[in-house]
């Protein structure tokens, strides 16, 4: 069977903040954000900003397909994941169940994943994992988070970091062996580094900096020859490099680990910062949306998260 991408939204809240808007007391700068990390801007939402309408939006726009005449009607939707560590009700009911009553998608089983920025990754793995064995046709999976409330806005070395959104896709089983779609597919986790990333008892992100640097970098290098190993592929037979965008150094360093060109690696972290379980699915989005993803194109999921976890992917689209 062949589980393809069928389909990409995502969804922002309206209000967008650049590093400019940081108090001088936060004694930062546009400079030194964009330097050592590669963000620019990120969206926050208000304070009554529910992170599963967000994720409904952009399973509404997936749902619409990524070709004309292509849309998936609600009831069609066997399955509904989401990924998020910020859920609305904080544990049950699942934001994806939030998804599914505003989508209406009444034959749908719906659950959410915390595997903190591995969290959409990891949902793509259990996703296709389940439509093989259940035979379903259509799945919804996304990665909400509404981070701005668990960051503490005082703290300068995350603050800046974190934006908030939602991104997901829909996948169609095509019962077809045609190697399209969905390949081989890695995930793990060291829960030794547990107190490198975490949220403490005041609700805020506490994180290690350096430490979490290091994990990322050699783990996504890990994880991407692993993928390839798998698959009997080389870096020239991947096209792109879609990596959890949490900084622009760690992806630049990965890169020279691996020996690759950084141009396959996308970075849009300028835009949005650093969404956590949002971030690949919206990095999809635009992808597809400016016409950089094409059919016939093969690339390489990877991220890395709290936990610590990580997960990967290859994707035949």
């Amino acid at each position: 069977m062949a589980v393809i991408i069928y389909g990409t939204g995502k969804a922002l809240p309206a209000r967008k903040m650049t590093n400019a808007d940081f108090p001088a007391e936060l004694d930062t700068s546009d400079e030194w954000i964009k330097s050592h990390t590669g963000i620019s801007s990120r969206f926050i939402a208000d304070k009554n900003q529910s992170g599963a309408l967000l994720a409904a939006a952009a399973c509404r726009e997936a749902m619409k397909g990524l070709e004309s005449g292509a849309a998936v009607k609600a009831q069609d939707i066997d399955l509904i994941i989401c990924a998020t560590a910020t859920s609305d009700y904080g544990g049950f009911p699942s934001d994806a169940c939030i998804v599914q009553r505003e989508l209406g998608a009444k034959n749908a089983a719906c659950f959410d994943i915390s595997a903190a920025c591995s969290g959409f990754l990891y949902a793509l793995d259990t996703a296709a994992a389940l439509m093989e064995r259940n035979k379903n046709r259509y799945a919804l999976v996304c990665g909400c988070e509404i981070l701005s409330r668990i960051v503490d806005w005082n703290d300068r070395s995350t603050c800046v970091l974190f934006g908030d959104g939602a991104g997901a896709v829909l996948l169609k089983n095509t019962f077809e062996k045609n190697g399209r779609g969905i390949g081989a597919a890695v995930s793990g986790s060291d829960g030794r580094g547990a107190e490198h990333l975490y949220i403490d008892e005041n609700r805020h992100i506490r994180m290690n900096g350096r430490a979490v640097y290091t994990f990322a970098v050699k783990i996504i290098a890990d994880t991407v020859k692993t993928l390839l190993k798998r698959e009997g592929l080389s870096m020239d037979d991947i096209d792109l490099v879609v990596c959890h965008q949490a900084n622009r150094r760690i992806l630049e360093a990965a890169a020279k680990r691996l020996h690759c060109d950084f141009a396959k690696f996308v970075c849009n972290m300028e835009e949005y910062g650093n969404t956590s379980a949002a971030s690949v699915p919206i990095t999809l989005d635009d992808l597809i949306k400016s016409g950089r993803l094409r059919r016939g194109m093969t690339i390489i999921c990877a991220g890395f998260g709290a936990g610590l976890t990580w997960g990967g992917c290859i994707i035949r689209f």
